[in-house]
């Protein structure tokens, strides 16, 4: 089994996105959407990287449509928020992800579309 019959496995993919943030082997960008999602919400670069780090991918979305590649898959991932300490809430991102074995690596968070609380 190749890397990319396992785009649908939330697992595998969870195990995977918080292992590559843990280790600091994440380079993506934020589009202007999740930038102002960020100011409005008070979310910060910290809080989305403690997510990516602890979080659990909720739901697979398709591919992205985007013309130059099928090979970039959307989901949905939430963790806790611990920038009030009084609040029990979660964060939800959807992220974009390149799965394609023949790169390295083969699975690369390329951008955080948006954030959002969960609740």
């Amino acid at each position: 089994m190749n890397i990319e019959d396992k785009v649908k496995n939330l697992s595998y993919m969870t195990g995977v996105i918080n292992a590559m943030s843990r280790s600091g082997n994440l380079d993506f960008c934020y589009t202007e959407h999740c930038r102002e999602r960020m100011i409005e919400r008070n979310i910060t670069v910290s809080d989305i990287r403690f997510v990516l780090k602890n979080g659990i991918i909720e739901e697979y979305q398709g591919q992205a449509k985007h013309s130059s590649t099928d090979k970039i898959h959307r989901y949905k991932i939430t963790g806790p928020y611990y920038g009030d300490e009084h609040s029990c809430r979660n964060i939800s991102l959807i992220i974009l992800v390149q799965i394609d074995r023949f790169q390295e690596p083969a699975i690369k968070v390329q951008k955080i579309i948006t954030t959002m609380w969960r609740d």
